[in-house]
Protein backbone atom coordinates (compact mmCIF):
# COMPACT_ATOMS: atom_id res chain seq x y z
CA UNK A 1 0.00 0.00 0.00
CA UNK A 2 2.67 2.72 1.11
CA UNK A 3 4.40 1.94 -2.91
CA UNK A 4 1.45 2.18 -4.48
CA UNK A 5 0.57 5.30 -2.23
CA UNK A 6 4.44 6.35 -3.19
CA UNK A 7 3.58 6.14 -7.13
CA UNK A 8 0.38 7.86 -6.87
CA UNK A 9 1.78 11.26 -4.78
CA UNK A 10 4.61 11.16 -6.95
CA UNK A 11 2.30 10.98 -10.69
CA UNK A 12 0.78 13.98 -8.84
CA UNK A 13 3.61 15.97 -8.17
CA UNK A 14 4.69 15.39 -11.37
CA UNK A 15 1.35 16.79 -13.20
CA UNK A 16 0.89 19.67 -10.55
CA UNK A 17 4.96 21.27 -10.31
CA UNK A 18 5.02 21.62 -13.57
CA UNK A 19 4.97 25.56 -13.12
CA UNK A 20 6.61 26.87 -9.76
CA UNK A 21 5.88 30.02 -8.38
CA UNK A 22 8.10 31.53 -5.47
CA UNK A 23 8.13 34.80 -3.51
CA UNK A 24 7.13 35.48 0.07
CA UNK A 25 4.71 33.85 2.51
CA UNK A 26 2.07 35.68 0.57
CA UNK A 27 2.70 34.26 -2.66
CA UNK A 28 3.60 31.12 -1.14
CA UNK A 29 -0.35 30.67 -0.03
CA UNK A 30 -1.65 31.86 -3.01
CA UNK A 31 0.40 29.45 -5.25
CA UNK A 32 -0.37 26.54 -2.64
CA UNK A 33 -4.51 27.40 -3.42
CA UNK A 34 -3.54 27.34 -6.96
CA UNK A 35 -2.03 24.28 -7.00
CA UNK A 36 -5.12 22.58 -5.34
CA UNK A 37 -7.03 24.37 -7.40
CA UNK A 38 -5.46 22.72 -10.22
CA UNK A 39 -5.37 19.61 -8.86
CA UNK A 40 -9.50 19.74 -8.42
CA UNK A 41 -9.90 20.95 -12.45
CA UNK A 42 -7.89 17.79 -13.03
CA UNK A 43 -9.75 15.26 -10.53
CA UNK A 44 -13.58 16.36 -11.86
CA UNK A 45 -12.33 16.06 -15.35
CA UNK A 46 -13.91 12.68 -17.29
CA UNK A 47 -11.29 11.79 -19.67
CA UNK A 48 -10.78 14.56 -21.85
CA UNK A 49 -13.98 16.53 -21.22
CA UNK A 50 -12.88 19.74 -18.49
CA UNK A 51 -16.34 19.66 -16.32
CA UNK A 52 -17.52 22.08 -13.18
CA UNK A 53 -18.00 19.15 -10.93
CA UNK A 54 -19.00 15.59 -10.51
CA UNK A 55 -22.73 15.30 -10.00
CA UNK A 56 -25.24 18.42 -11.11
CA UNK A 57 -21.90 19.59 -12.74
CA UNK A 58 -21.32 16.79 -14.87
CA UNK A 59 -21.09 18.78 -18.07
CA UNK A 60 -18.90 20.59 -20.14
CA UNK A 61 -19.74 24.35 -21.06
CA UNK A 62 -17.14 25.95 -23.71
CA UNK A 63 -17.40 29.01 -21.50
CA UNK A 64 -16.10 26.92 -18.88
CA UNK A 65 -13.61 25.58 -20.77
CA UNK A 66 -12.86 28.39 -22.74
CA UNK A 67 -11.25 29.97 -19.20
CA UNK A 68 -10.30 26.91 -17.53
CA UNK A 69 -8.03 26.12 -20.74
CA UNK A 70 -6.68 29.43 -20.36
CA UNK A 71 -5.54 28.45 -17.01
CA UNK A 72 -4.26 25.38 -18.03
CA UNK A 73 -2.26 26.62 -20.49
CA UNK A 74 -0.42 29.44 -17.77
CA UNK A 75 0.03 26.41 -15.85
CA UNK A 76 2.02 24.02 -18.28
CA UNK A 77 -1.16 21.69 -18.66
CA UNK A 78 -0.91 21.99 -22.60
CA UNK A 79 -2.04 18.23 -23.27
CA UNK A 80 -5.26 18.87 -21.22
CA UNK A 81 -6.52 22.33 -22.57
CA UNK A 82 -5.45 20.44 -26.17
CA UNK A 83 -7.87 17.18 -25.62
CA UNK A 84 -10.35 19.39 -24.30
CA UNK A 85 -10.23 21.31 -27.75
CA UNK A 86 -10.19 18.40 -29.85
CA UNK A 87 -13.20 16.21 -27.92
CA UNK A 88 -15.18 19.06 -28.01
CA UNK A 89 -14.85 20.31 -31.23
CA UNK A 90 -16.85 17.16 -32.83
CA UNK A 91 -20.12 18.66 -31.35
CA UNK A 92 -20.50 21.80 -33.47
CA UNK A 93 -23.99 22.17 -35.17
CA UNK A 94 -23.65 21.85 -39.02
CA UNK A 95 -24.77 25.65 -39.17
CA UNK A 96 -21.61 26.29 -37.35
CA UNK A 97 -23.08 26.91 -33.77
CA UNK A 98 -20.84 25.92 -31.19
CA UNK A 99 -22.88 24.24 -28.60
CA UNK A 100 -23.07 25.92 -24.83
CA UNK A 101 -22.61 22.79 -23.67
CA UNK A 102 -21.94 19.16 -23.90
CA UNK A 103 -21.60 15.51 -22.23
CA UNK A 104 -21.15 11.86 -24.08
CA UNK A 105 -24.62 11.84 -24.78
CA UNK A 106 -24.58 14.94 -27.39
CA UNK A 107 -24.65 18.34 -27.61
CA UNK A 108 -27.67 21.03 -26.18
CA UNK A 109 -28.90 23.23 -28.56
CA UNK A 110 -29.41 25.91 -25.95
CA UNK A 111 -30.08 30.00 -26.92
CA UNK A 112 -26.70 31.13 -26.14
CA UNK A 113 -24.79 33.19 -28.22
CA UNK A 114 -21.70 33.89 -26.76
CA UNK A 115 -19.97 29.99 -27.46
CA UNK A 116 -18.87 31.04 -31.14
CA UNK A 117 -16.54 33.50 -29.39
CA UNK A 118 -15.33 31.83 -26.45
CA UNK A 119 -14.64 28.67 -29.08
CA UNK A 120 -12.27 30.64 -31.01
CA UNK A 121 -10.80 32.43 -28.12
CA UNK A 122 -9.92 29.04 -26.93
CA UNK A 123 -8.40 28.10 -29.56
CA UNK A 124 -6.13 31.01 -30.38
CA UNK A 125 -4.93 30.79 -26.41
CA UNK A 126 -3.88 26.99 -27.09
CA UNK A 127 -2.06 28.46 -29.98
CA UNK A 128 -0.44 31.34 -28.45
CA UNK A 129 0.98 29.01 -25.79
CA UNK A 130 2.42 26.06 -27.31
CA UNK A 131 2.78 26.89 -31.66
CA UNK A 132 1.38 23.31 -32.08
CA UNK A 133 0.31 23.84 -35.48
CA UNK A 134 -0.99 20.21 -36.37
CA UNK A 135 -3.49 20.86 -33.65
CA UNK A 136 -4.38 24.03 -34.74
CA UNK A 137 -4.84 23.40 -38.58
CA UNK A 138 -7.15 20.69 -37.57
CA UNK A 139 -9.11 22.97 -35.34
CA UNK A 140 -9.20 25.75 -38.11
CA UNK A 141 -11.97 24.53 -40.20
CA UNK A 142 -14.28 25.00 -37.01
CA UNK A 143 -12.85 27.92 -35.85
CA UNK A 144 -14.11 29.25 -39.23
CA UNK A 145 -17.38 28.09 -39.53
CA UNK A 146 -18.02 29.13 -35.51
CA UNK A 147 -17.38 32.67 -36.75
CA UNK A 148 -19.15 32.32 -39.55
CA UNK A 149 -22.08 31.34 -37.66
CA UNK A 150 -21.42 34.26 -35.48
CA UNK A 151 -21.24 36.73 -38.19
CA UNK A 152 -24.85 35.89 -39.34
CA UNK A 153 -26.30 35.91 -36.08
CA UNK A 154 -24.59 39.56 -35.16
CA UNK A 155 -25.72 40.76 -38.93
CA UNK A 156 -29.82 39.47 -38.60
CA UNK A 157 -29.62 42.61 -36.37
CA UNK A 158 -28.59 44.81 -38.70
CA UNK A 159 -31.84 45.99 -39.58
CA UNK A 160 -33.80 49.09 -40.43
CA UNK A 161 -36.64 48.37 -37.52
CA UNK A 162 -33.06 48.62 -34.85
CA UNK A 163 -32.35 52.10 -36.65
CA UNK A 164 -35.28 53.60 -34.87
CA UNK A 165 -34.69 55.60 -32.17
CA UNK A 166 -36.25 53.62 -29.58
CA UNK A 167 -34.28 50.22 -30.53
CA UNK A 168 -31.02 51.99 -31.65
CA UNK A 169 -29.21 50.39 -29.11
CA UNK A 170 -29.47 46.98 -30.69
CA UNK A 171 -28.72 47.38 -34.01
CA UNK A 172 -25.40 44.94 -34.61
CA UNK A 173 -25.85 43.48 -32.05
CA UNK A 174 -25.79 39.70 -31.08
CA UNK A 175 -29.70 38.26 -30.63
CA UNK A 176 -30.72 37.88 -27.76
CA UNK A 177 -30.38 34.53 -25.61
CA UNK A 178 -30.12 33.79 -21.95
CA UNK A 179 -25.83 33.46 -22.21
CA UNK A 180 -25.82 35.53 -18.84
CA UNK A 181 -27.63 33.41 -16.11
CA UNK A 182 -29.34 36.61 -14.78
CA UNK A 183 -31.03 36.42 -17.81
CA UNK A 184 -32.81 33.03 -18.12
CA UNK A 185 -36.21 34.47 -17.40
CA UNK A 186 -36.56 36.08 -20.75
CA UNK A 187 -33.37 36.20 -23.17
CA UNK A 188 -31.65 39.76 -23.54
CA UNK A 189 -29.23 41.94 -25.92
CA UNK A 190 -26.49 41.26 -23.00
CA UNK A 191 -23.37 42.43 -23.98
CA UNK A 192 -21.90 39.57 -22.73
CA UNK A 193 -22.65 37.83 -25.76
CA UNK A 194 -21.45 40.69 -27.74
CA UNK A 195 -18.11 41.11 -25.94
CA UNK A 196 -17.26 37.39 -26.22
CA UNK A 197 -17.43 38.37 -30.08
CA UNK A 198 -15.73 41.21 -29.97
CA UNK A 199 -12.99 38.31 -29.08
CA UNK A 200 -14.06 36.29 -31.43
CA UNK A 201 -13.55 38.21 -34.45
CA UNK A 202 -9.75 39.27 -32.87
CA UNK A 203 -8.89 35.64 -31.87
CA UNK A 204 -9.82 34.07 -35.29
CA UNK A 205 -8.04 37.59 -37.03
CA UNK A 206 -5.13 36.45 -35.05
CA UNK A 207 -4.84 32.58 -36.06
CA UNK A 208 -5.62 33.42 -39.47
CA UNK A 209 -2.52 35.80 -39.53
CA UNK A 210 -0.72 32.70 -38.21
CA UNK A 211 -1.60 30.19 -40.46
CA UNK A 212 -1.43 32.20 -43.31
CA UNK A 213 -5.14 32.72 -44.37
CA UNK A 214 -5.02 36.25 -45.86
CA UNK A 215 -8.15 36.25 -47.39
CA UNK A 216 -9.74 34.99 -43.98
CA UNK A 217 -7.57 37.38 -42.33
CA UNK A 218 -9.19 40.25 -44.56
CA UNK A 219 -12.61 39.23 -44.05
CA UNK A 220 -12.12 38.72 -39.97
CA UNK A 221 -10.46 42.60 -39.67
CA UNK A 222 -13.50 44.02 -41.58
CA UNK A 223 -16.18 42.30 -39.47
CA UNK A 224 -14.04 42.93 -36.55
CA UNK A 225 -13.96 46.63 -36.92
CA UNK A 226 -17.80 46.97 -38.37
CA UNK A 227 -19.16 44.65 -35.10
CA UNK A 228 -16.72 46.84 -32.55
CA UNK A 229 -17.80 50.40 -34.14
CA UNK A 230 -21.67 49.10 -33.64
CA UNK A 231 -21.20 47.67 -30.51
CA UNK A 232 -19.59 50.68 -29.08
CA UNK A 233 -22.20 53.17 -30.66
CA UNK A 234 -24.83 50.47 -28.83
CA UNK A 235 -23.12 50.96 -25.35
CA UNK A 236 -23.26 54.94 -26.35
CA UNK A 237 -27.31 54.07 -26.96
CA UNK A 238 -28.16 51.77 -24.09
CA UNK A 239 -26.36 54.15 -21.63
CA UNK A 240 -28.25 57.27 -22.62
CA UNK A 241 -31.63 55.39 -22.93
CA UNK A 242 -31.52 54.07 -19.70
CA UNK A 243 -30.30 57.27 -18.13
CA UNK A 244 -27.08 55.27 -16.75
CA UNK A 245 -23.20 56.33 -16.07
CA UNK A 246 -22.05 52.99 -15.94
CA UNK A 247 -22.47 49.93 -18.63
CA UNK A 248 -26.10 48.18 -18.79
CA UNK A 249 -25.59 44.53 -18.85
CA UNK A 250 -28.00 44.04 -21.49
CA UNK A 251 -29.44 46.71 -24.26
CA UNK A 252 -32.19 46.49 -23.82
CA UNK A 253 -32.24 46.08 -19.55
Amino acid sequence: VAAAEERVAARWRERLDRVRITGPAEVEDVARTLRSALGQILVNRSGPALQPGPRAYARSWIRDGALTSSALLRLGQDDVARDFLRWFAPFQFASGKVPCCATARGADPVPENDSDGEFAFAVADYWQYTRDEATVRALWPHVQRAIAHMDALRTSERTQANLAPERRAYFGLMPPSISHEGYSDKPAYSYWDDFWTAIGYRSALELALALGATDDAARFGEQRDEFVAELLASIAASTKLHGLDVLPGAADR
